[in-house]
Formats: C-alpha cells, sequence, structure tokens
C-alpha cells in the first residue's frame, strides 16, 4: 500500500473577538465552536497494515521531526486503526507533554471526507475512550458552552488542558477544508 499522501489542512484567516455578541452571530450562522489549543498541529496518518508506520505531518505537509512516543502510537492505534487502507486526524500535539487533542477526521477507511462538513466529520471521530495521551475535542453549540469554555476550559476536558487552550476556533457548517471554513477566536 503507497504511503498516504498529506492533505491541505484548514488554517484560520479570520478572527472574531472572544464577546458574547460576535459568537452569538456566528453560532446562529449554523456554526460550532471548539477549544483552540496551543500545540504543534499535527495531521496524524493512520495505516490499516500494522506494519505501515505512523505518519505525522505538520501544518506544512512536512513530517514531523520528534517522533510520536511507544505509548501514542499504540494508543493512536487502538482507537483510530481503519480496517482498510488509511485514517486521517487532525490535531494539537503538545510533544513536551506526549498530549494529543484531536479535532478532526479528515479520511477515513482510505475515502476523503472533503464533501462532508465539520460537524459530520467531528461526529465520525471516537469520542468514547479513555487513553493516558489522547483526548477527542468537544464541540460547542451554544454561546453558555462557548463562555465557560472560555473562562474555564480545564471543567470542558481535563485539568491539564487548562494552560494550553489559546480561545476557541468556530467551524463552518459548509463541506470541506477551506481556510474560510474556520474562524480563530483568542482570549
Amino acid at each position: 500500500m503507497p504511503p498516504s499522501l498529506f492533505i491541505r489542512p484548514m488554517h484560520p484567516k479570520t478572527a472574531i473577538r472572544p464577546k458574547s455578541d460576535a459568537i452569538q452571530k456566528v453560532l446562529a450562522a449554523g456554526w460550532v465552536g471548539q477549544l483552540k489549543i496551543h500545540g504543534h498541529r499535527a495531521q496524524i496518518h493512520i495505516p490499516a497494515d500494522r506494519e505501515e508506520e505512523i505518519i505525522a505531518f505538520n501544518r506544512q505537509g512536512r513530517v514531523h521531526k520528534k517522533t510520536i512516543s511507544d505509548e501514542m502510537i499504540a494508543e493512536l492505534r487502538r482507537i483510530f486503526t481503519p480496517s482498510k487502507a488509511w485514517n486521517v486526524i487532525d490535531g494539537e500535539w503538545i510533544k513536551g507533554e506526549d498530549k494529543l487533542y484531536v479535532f478532526d477526521f479528515l479520511k477515513r477507511e482510505g475515502q476523503s471526507l472533503h464533501r462532508l462538513n465539520f460537524l459530520d466529520r467531528w461526529k465520525q471521530l471516537p469520542r468514547n475512550y479513555i487513553s493516558p495521551c489522547i483526548r477527542t475535542l468537544g464541540v460547542f453549540h451554544t454561546l453558555i458552552q462557548c463562555l465557560k469554555a472560555l473562562e474555564h476550559p480545564n471543567q470542558m476536558q481535563d485539568k491539564f488542558i487548562d494552560k494550553y487552550v489559546e480561545g476557541l476556533v468556530f467551524k463552518s457548517p459548509s463541506p470541506g477544508f477551506q481556510d474560510s471554513s474556520i474562524i480563530r477566536c483568542r482570549k
């Protein structure tokens, strides 16, 4: 099986202030929020063939210089291994802490999910698992959830995450991976 090719990831070019009226306007347009983690963007390609290596690309499409730990490789294989071809997930890797916060599913069982909107892709991510190093980030649909996440992010996921939360990102209800499908909202 040939190695999995890098998928150009979304990168926000637009920002809003962390104010109630701005957040409410975006949510009213059908967008959903998610914690914005300050780490290293990692697009991780997981093969069905356990003899193939897992590939972790950075935002520019180069393989990360730091290798993924054996513990994280075992967890990635346990949680995300497809039955055929490749799965591709997108996340923020806190390298020094060996933590990965997964926020999107780009390819499943070898099929690109670019025809789906973010929420439909997110719904395909495994979320009911316990892992010492991997978490799937939740989504926020209401202003109250978003404001609570900005004020007390550790109550939204885990105690560790608090010092790495930069704010929120909002994801579009339209399909695809375009840069216009994401808005940044820093604390």
